[in-house]
This record gives C-alpha cells, structure tokens and sequence, in this order.
C-alpha cells in the first residue's frame, strides 16, 4: 500500500487514487502572490494531466489577494483576454488532507511562458544557478501570526479592525496559555505532520493571540511548498474545525498589533493584505527565513567522497 508521501511519479499517483477509490482529487498552484489557487478535480482529468498537463486560468498571474486586477501587467490581462496556461501536476508533491480524508492533494506549477513569472519556477531557476556554482541551498520559514476570537464575517463587519485576540496582553513563551489552548495547539501540530509540513516548534508569542511556528529546515524548493502549504493547512484546519477562531498574518505586516484601529491608504491596505484572500480569514502572518549553504569549497572538502552532507550545515 503506497502512503502519499512515497508517491514520486504519474504511475504512483495513479496508484494512489485506485487505492483511495476517489472520484476527485484537489489540485492548486500558486499565484503571482504565492497565494495557493487550486480546484477538486475529476479523477479522469486528472490522470490525463499528469501526462499532458491541465489549462490554469492565467489571471492568477495578473491579479492581487483579492481577486483585484494588476492595471501595470505585460504578460497577461485585458489585452491577452486572460486565456488558460498550461500547468504541470508534481506527482511528488502528494499530500494526504486530515480534514478531508481520504482526499489527496497535489501542488502544480506553470509551464511554457507562464513559467517566466510564475513564482515556483523562478525558485527553481534561482536554485540551479546556485547549483550550477556548486551550493546546495537550504531554507526553513517561522511563522508568528494573530489568533483572534473572530469569524470571517465578524472581521469584515468590522473593517479588519478593533478585533478581539484569543487572549490579551504579553506573555511570550507561557505554558499556561498553551495548555488552556492546548486542543488547537496539538491540532495545529498534528495537521502539520500528518501533511508533512512538521513543525521544530511551536508557541506563545509575545503579543495579544501571537502564536510562532517554525517549520523543519529542508532543502529550499521543498523549504519553499511547506511555507506555502503551512498558512493553507493552518487555514483550512481552523475552518473545518468550524471555531469561531481566526488566524492572521502578513508578510509585509508592521510588529504593531492589528487590533489597533490604524489609518491606512487603499493602496497601502491592500499591499499589506495580499496574503490574505477572499472566503478565508484576514490573515498577517509575518515570516523570517534561516538559510543554509555550502559552498563549493566546503564540499569539496567535507564531502568528496559522499553525494552531499546529509543534514544541513
């Protein structure tokens, strides 16, 4: 019996769906943004796309968190007609959903000239170059993001402001606060090892409902999907758990509070929420990335004799 994570080629993947009996299997790729966008797909289709791939709207390439389109875009828009791009499926990307079981789900990217912008191949491209120089790259992401006592519709009552935190004040690293909660945090920590996203730590943050999670070091591409797949597996599991629980975060998010009633620009606004979508809760989630490399020299030394060090340095 294959497990999803053993999967590795289009005969394993079709392996896996005869096993699991499904009739659907959900797929997504990322966005401009890196914002995750997929779809439940047939089990016909998708057999037949991981021989020749499946279309992909491309005005995921051309629009922002919201669904806003970019006015400043070459390679798509009005004047392309946002036409369908072609997207490969990973077959190693195969991930089991716990609050769907038994449904897989499976990471693609885009191909042909979509790949010029899309941002999984531009990693990909950046890696072989540092390749090429003889650097094995390694990446690990930390979240911290706000926990609020909201729902989706609550936060947008309130114009994602003066909104009210699982608990208030400071108290960075509390064991007390992690044992009230301690059904969401071993949810959390189970839903992200079960996906294989698993997490070297996870706690109370110093600030209002901040909570921190570092996801294991790993090489950078793989570093860069669990980043991606944490913030949708964190989401998704808090909404199926259907709490009135809401998580929050954004890349470009200030270390202020957001429950601090701040006047902000359009512009401005929407810049800081693009990791933020539609349907799903409002979220700041703010990571900081530790890199590992070894250079050429390095291994020329430590590891002439070996494939490469085992673990990173």
């Amino acid at each position: 019996m294959i497990k999803p994570r053993e999967v590795r080629t289009a005969t394993d993947a079709r392996a896996i769906v005869e096993q699991l009996q499904l009739s659907h299997v959900k797929v997504g790729a990322f966005d401009i943004d890196g914002i995750l966008r997929g779809k439940y797909m047939s089990r016909a289709k998708f057999e037949s796309s991981l021989d020749s791939g499946f279309g992909f709207c491309d005005v995921v390439l051309g629009w922002d968190s919201r669904d806003q389109l970019y006015d400043n875009v070459r390679y798509t828009g009005w004047h392309t007609g946002y036409p369908d791009a072609m997207v490969r499926v990973i077959p190693e990307s195969c991930r089991s959903l716990p609050w769907e079981d038994p449904v897989v789900f499976f990471l693609a990217e885009f191909t042909g000239a979509a790949e010029k912008i899309c941002p999984r191949g531009l990693l990909r491209r950046v890696l072989d170059r540092a390749r090429g120089l003889g650097y094995q790259v390694y990446a690990g992401l930390e979240y911290e993001f706000f926990v609020f006592a909201e729902t989706p519709d609550s936060i947008r009552d309130k114009g994602y402001r003066n909104l009210k935190p699982i608990a208030p004040g400071n108290f960075g690293y509390s064991v007390i606060r992690n044992s009230v909660w301690s059904d969401f945090y071993r949810s959390l920590l189970d839903t992200c090892e079960r996906m294989d996203l698993p997490l070297e730590s996870l706690h109370e943050e110093t600030g209002p409902g901040v909570i921190e999670a570092a996801i294991g070091v790993d090489s950078a591409l793989a570093a860069a999907d669990k980043a991606a797949l944490g913030t949708f597996s964190i989401r998704s599991k808090q909404r199926s758990a259907r709490r009135a629980i809401s998580t929050s975060g954004s890349c470009w998010a200030s270390r202020s509070c957001p429950t601090a009633d701040r006047p902000q620009s359009t512009k401005s606004a929407n810049a800081r929420s693009r990791t933020a979508y539609a349907g799903s809760p409002s979220l700041w989630i703010k990571p900081s990335i530790r890199c590992r490399s070894v250079s050429p020299t390095v291994r020329k030394r430590k590891y002439a004799n070996s494939a490469g060090p085992s673990v990173p340095m």
